[in-house]
């Protein structure tokens, strides 16, 4: 109960910090999938660590980041779905040249399903 509660509170948070929910679809997805602040805290985290990755990688001359995308979707919560998420993180503008990599990735392999 005291679990569910503080949910509650965190995304009541995320909801009073922005104008318009609709400009802010990770937030709504977030708010939607009913992520907890601690799983929010371990996205960004991830995010965080991947992007340091990617950037380093970049900077070695690496051309292929499909193993940080593995990892991504790997390391996602069981309530977000990784293509729904990537797209809100793009529409946010957060983290942008890892998220739009991942993206071209995604949906390369997708588009040869």
């Amino acid at each position: 109960m005291e679990r569910e509660l503080k949910k509650q509170q965190f995304h009541i948070h995320l909801l009073l910090s922005i104008s318009n929910i609709d400009s802010h679809p990770l937030v709504r997805l977030l708010v939607e999938s009913g992520v907890t602040e601690k799983e929010y805290q371990m996205l960004l985290k991830m995010l965080d660590e991947l992007a340091q990755t990617f950037s380093e990688w970049k900077l070695e001359g690496y051309l292929n980041y499909e193993q940080l995308l593995i990892r991504f979707v790997g390391g996602l919560c069981e309530k977000l779905d990784p293509e729904q998420t990537m797209l809100a993180l793009r529409d946010e503008g957060m983290y942008e040249d890892l998220i739009k990599e991942f993206i071209q990735i995604h949906f390369k392999y997708k588009k040869n399903d």
